[in-house]
């Protein structure tokens, strides 16, 4: 069993983004096979997968993990990876704990924030790109990022305890993401007055409509650009943009990355 220090991963590691502040970015690719065996990470983490998968192995669960998983690690927890696909790449946010004291956050709010996967992958590309562009603001714009990040988690809770159409809202949102349905529309399929939908929306979703749709497609064409023999155009239209200019303004605006340079990630 392998205990992993700060920033040290099983693949190789291929570059490191540290702010002075107790956060690390790790862009980890997996070429070959490594270690199988049982291991823990000194730091709690979150991984989004880009490319490849594995399958995750947890003293209580066993999952695939796909292109687009989240996966949240508490600070020592074990797990193992077996069936490793190569290459497989992925990145991993990892924060220390003086920054959890620093800025009275705890690993179990972000656990729970992992719960809301497209605003954690949105969120750790977002800081991503701040850790790239490495200017004087980037620092402080990566702890409010991730400080918003964790405490703008309530509406989770809320989403638990609300009423049946909440539900079927979202059910119906995430069955026809790469549609652009309008709030009439919505109402006259879920028979719920267009305005009890606009006022209760962002207390139970975090966001405008038309945040919520446009963060769904992003998401969605996360892995789509991924594939080598898929243009462009070909995601902004699978994916229910009005055309390719629309799309990199929505993904750069979502992420902080132009599609372009995400694809070389």
């Amino acid at each position: 069993m392998y205990h992993l220090e700060k920033e040290i991963y099983l693949g190789n590691s291929k570059n490191t983004y540290t702010n002075s502040q107790g956060i690390s970015i790790i862009e980890t690719e997996y070429q070959h096979k490594v270690y199988e065996g049982w291991h823990s990470h000194e730091n709690a983490h979150i991984t989004l997968f880009l490319k490849g998968g594995t399958i995750e192995k947890r003293k209580k669960e066993n999952f695939a993990v796909s292109p687009g998983t989240v996966l949240f690690y508490h600070s020592d927890e074990l797990h193992l990876n077996q069936n490793t696909l190569f290459p497989s790449k992925n990145i991993n946010l990892e924060i220390d704990e003086n920054h959890f004291k620093e800025f009275q956050i705890t690993e179990e709010l972000l656990r729970n924030g992992t719960a809301n996967s497209v605003q954690t992958k949105l969120m750790i590309l977002k800081i991503y790109n701040e850790c790239l562009i490495g200017d004087t603001f980037s620092k402080d714009s990566v702890n409010m990022l991730l400080s918003n990040f964790a405490s703008n988690q309530n509406y989770l809770d809320q989403f638990s305890k609300c009423p049946t159409w909440v539900n079927s809202l979202y059910e119906l949102l995430n069955d026809c993401w790469n549609e652009n349905p309008s709030l009439n529309d919505l109402s006259k399929i879920l028979n719920i007055n267009p305005i009890s939908i606009s006022k209760h929306f962002p207390k139970y979703f975090g966001c405008t409509l038309g945040e919520y749709i446009r963060r769904l497609k992003i998401d969605r064409s996360l892995t789509l650009i991924q594939q080598d023999s898929v243009s462009l155009t070909d995601v902004s239209f699978e994916c229910g943009f009005a055309d390719q200019s629309h799309f990199i303004r929505t993904f750069k605006q979502q992420t902080g990355f132009l599609p372009k340079k995400f694809q070389h990630l």
